[in-house]
């Protein structure tokens, strides 16, 4: 009885080096120091998306304009200085006449800002009566300056005898702001006063006991 040696298989060493699993200093897909520098960047990307929306919902807040100082014919009025802290400007009453304000608007904050619309606060019956529409807008880059110009007519004098007047103390802003609408308040740096007028100046009063109710 003879013994038979199976014949040697020579192997190739590159099929041995792929049927063995992974060595000690091998890996095969990202380790944890990857995953973390993966997990650290999303955080960044949610941080900053989160920041650009509080600061998108935030935008219409944050808009702010310096305190303007009305323009107006040097005839439209009298500088009145102590009446007031700042002094005030009292117009020159002309029933049915027109008056021309220039309203510089100076944006104090970072933000740009579309005006759409300047507006005086006034009384119900304004002895300055808008006229001439809506104003032209204008785009205020951040900390950036521009105008609109409003037009009056005097009227409503009926309403008021003649010691009375009608004090502007404030402008209303609107506008839009990175597409959001916004609506604010601010303070005229110098006031406006507007006196009624006598009875022989204003047209709409009688002497008859209650034409002159406000209805």
């Amino acid at each position: 009885m003879s013994l038979q040696t199976a014949p040697r298989v020579e192997r190739d060493p590159v099929a041995l080096d792929l049927g063995r699993g992974p060595g000690p200093g091998t890996t095969t897909g990202a380790g944890p120091g990857a995953r973390r520098g993966r997990r650290r960047l999303l955080a960044a990307a949610l941080g900053t998306a989160a920041t650009l929306a509080v600061g998108w919902a935030l935008a219409p807040h944050l808009v702010t304009l310096d305190p303007p100082e009305v323009a107006l014919d040097p005839t439209a009025g009298l500088f009145v200085d102590g009446y007031g802290d700042t002094g005030t400007y009292a117009l020159h009453y002309r029933y049915g006449q027109e008056v021309e304000l220039t309203v510089p608007l100076s944006n104090a904050s970072a933000v740009p800002w579309r005006v759409t619309d300047v507006e005086l606060v006034e009384p119900t019956y304004p002895l300055l009566k808008p006229v001439g529409g809506t104003v032209e807008p204008v785009t205020l880059a951040p900390y950036g300056d521009g105008e609109v110009s409003l037009a009056f007519e005097y009227a409503n004098c009926r309403y008021y005898h003649e010691r009375a007047n009608n004090s502007y103390e404030q402008v209303r802003v609107s506008g839009t702001v990175l597409g959001r609408e916004t609506s604010v308040l601010v303070d005229l740096a110098v006031p406006l006063v507007v006196h009624s007028q006598v009875i022989l100046n204003c047209p709409e009063r009688t002497l008859v006991r209650g034409d002159d109710v406000r209805s």
